[in-house]
């Protein structure tokens, strides 16, 4: 599991580090040659939503997402561990629906034939790189949940 995650961590990383190449370069291009990079925005808006939705995945399978704690660090350790299973209950189930949601989506995104406004490039393998992501992140939302449920001594939690 941890290669999986370590490669999307990578996907994620390398998409992350293109958007911050390519507003680099539109800034340079604009400010010091008044040259536009052709669909510069375009590119860098997919590839944020790309960084952000294979990002979720590492953080939800990790807990290194931000919490608040105040009311688990005071509580009971029955307390704390159904405080866990809900979150990971609630957060299942919002990723499993944010995913089906996105799958059902895509057929209407390839059909409109959406492309970008200066190189006329179609968009909808960066939607679907996308809801990869997010489907990604369901599965480990789930593995996360089916975790929450094993019985351990300590409880492990963000």
């Amino acid at each position: 599991m941890n290669r999986i995650l370590s490669a999307i961590e990578a996907v994620a990383g390398l998409t992350l580090a293109a958007v911050a190449v390519l507003i680099f370069l539109t800034a340079v291009l604009r400010y010091a040659f008044s040259v536009n990079l052709p669909d510069g925005f375009d590119f860098a808006r997919y590839l944020q939503g790309i960084a952000i939705l294979w990002g979720m995945t590492v953080a939800t399978y990790r807990a290194g997402h931000i919490s608040v704690d105040v009311v688990w660090e005071v509580s009971r350790p029955a307390v704390r561990r159904a405080i866990d299973i809900f979150a990971a209950v609630l957060t299942a189930g919002f990723f499993c629906v944010f995913a089906w949601a996105l799958f059902n989506r895509l057929p209407s995104v390839i059909a409109s034939g959406e492309v970008t406004a200066d190189l006329r490039v179609v968009v909808w393998p960066f939607f679907l790189t996308a809801i990869c992501g997010v489907a990604a992140t369901a599965f480990v939302s789930l593995i996360v949940l089916l975790r929450a449920f094993q019985p351990t001594a300590e409880v492990n939690h963000g």
